[in-house]
């Protein structure tokens, strides 16, 4: 059941177009549970404070919370190395 709903940032569309498909359908899958528990993500720290992250292998969903929407805004997916750095220049 999803409780939350779903904001995807053109950030995270266009890398998830990138995606292959079985990659992309694990992608997917894990969109659904976030919508369902967005708190079963790692809360990220330091720099990155505020958003979260869910593993897909060896690519990470990361994600803000929006709790007075009930939304959850999704920024970007790619592999770890790429996506941290991605977000560091935000």
């Amino acid at each position: 059941m999803k409780i939350y709903r779903a904001r995807l940032l053109n950030s995270f569309l266009k890398q998830e177009k990138k995606l292959n498909a079985e990659i992309k359908e694990r992608v997917i899958e894990a969109v659904d549970g976030i919508l369902s528990d967005p708190y079963s993500g790692v809360d990220l720290k330091g720099n990155l404070r505020g958003y979260w992250d869910k593993r897909v292998g060896k690519y990470r969903i990361v994600y803000k919370i929006d709790e007075l929407e009930k939304r959850v805004i999704f920024f970007d997916v790619d592999l770890r190395k790429r996506v941290y750095n991605r977000l560091k220049r935000r």
